[in-house]
C-alpha cells in the first residue's frame, strides 16, 4: 500500500513545505488504511485507553475526543504507523534521513460540537527541539470549514518565536518556561497569511511543529476524525519542558 517518497511527495510540494510550514497532500492514503483507520479509532472511542479524555470545556455540548500512543498497545495502529507512507511522507518532508515516531494521537469532534481548538503551535507540548520536526494530520472524514477544518499561518515557522501553551479545555494560555503569549490573531487577520485546507478521506496535512494553527468547532452533521502524529528527523534532540 505504499509508494517510493519521490512518487508520494513532489519536488514542489517539498518546497511548499520548507516555505510555508504546511502542505496539503491529497489522496495517499488509499481506501484500506482509511477504512482500517476508522474501525481503530472507533474500537479505542468504544474503549478508550489511559490517555483517553474529553476536551471540550466542561459542561459544554458536543463530544471532542482525544486518546495518545495507541500504537504501542493497538496491533491496527501499530501498522498504520509503521506499515503506511506515513514515515515516507515524514521523510520527504523534512528532508530526513531518519524519521522518529514521537506519538501517535486520535482526534474527534463529533457533531454538533462547537469546542474549538485555540490559536497554538505544537512544538511547546512536545519533548523534543530541531528544525526537522513535523506533525501530520491524517484526515478520516470530509473536513470543511463548517465541520472543524483547521486554519494555519503560512510562514509562522520562520518567526522565531516560542508561544505559551494553552489547555484545550478552555483554560488560559499557561506562560513558563521563558514562553511568549499568543499573539491575538483573530484580531488583526489580515496581517497574516491564513491559510484552510479542506480535506477528503485520504488526504494528509504535514505540518512544521512551529506553524501556528487553530480549527473551529464541528457545526455540521458530520464527524470530523483524525489520526495525527508528531515526527521528528536527523537533528531532533530531547527538551524538558515545563
Amino acid at each position: 500500500m505504499t509508494m517510493g517518497a519521490s512518487a508520494l511527495v513532489s519536488d514542489d510540494q517539498v518546497n511548499a513545505f520548507q516555505r510555508d510550514g504546511v502542505v496539503c497532500l491529497r489522496g495517499l492514503f488509499d481506501t484500506a488504511w482509511v477504512e482500517h483507520s476508522r474501525k481503530a479509532m472507533d474500537r479505542i472511542i468504544a474503549n478508550p485507553t489511559d490517555e483517553g479524555m474529553l476536551i471540550n470545556p466542561a459542561g459544554t455540548p458536543g463530544r471532542f475526543e482525544r486518546d495518545l500512543f495507541m500504537w504501542m498497545s493497538d496491533d491496527d495502529f501499530k501498522a498504520l504507523a509503521l506499515e503506511s507512507p506515513v514515515g515516507e511522507i515524514a521523510a520527504r518532508c523534512m528532508k530526513s534521513e531518519r524519521v522518529n515516531l514521537l506519538a501517535d494521537m486520535m482526534l474527534t469532534k463529533e457533531p454538533h460540537t462547537p469546542a474549538i481548538s485555540p490559536w497554538h503551535h505544537d512544538l511547546p507540548y512536545n519533548w523534543v527541539d530541531g528544525s526537522k520536526v513535523c506533525g501530520m494530520w491524517l484526515s478520516l472524514d470530509y473536513a470543511t470549514a463548517e465541520s472543524g477544518a483547521a486554519e494555519w499561518i503560512r510562514g509562522s515557522h520562520k518567526w522565531g518565536r516560542m508561544f505559551a501553551t494553552r489547555p484545550f479545555d478552555g483554560g488560559a494560555y499557561q506562560v513558563d518556561d521563558g514562553l511568549e503569549p499568543m499573539p491575538d490573531i483573530d484580531a488583526d487577520r489580515a496581517s497574516y497569511d491564513i491559510v484552510q485546507y479542506e480535506t477528503e478521506p485520504g488526504d494528509c496535512i504535514v505540518n512544521h511543529l512551529k506553524t501556528v494553527h487553530w480549527a473551529p468547532g464541528n457545526h455540521s452533521e458530520r464527524r470530523r476524525r483524525a489520526v495525527v502524529y508528531r515526527l521528528s528527523g536527523d537533528d531532533a534532540v530531547y527538551v524538558e519542558r515545563g
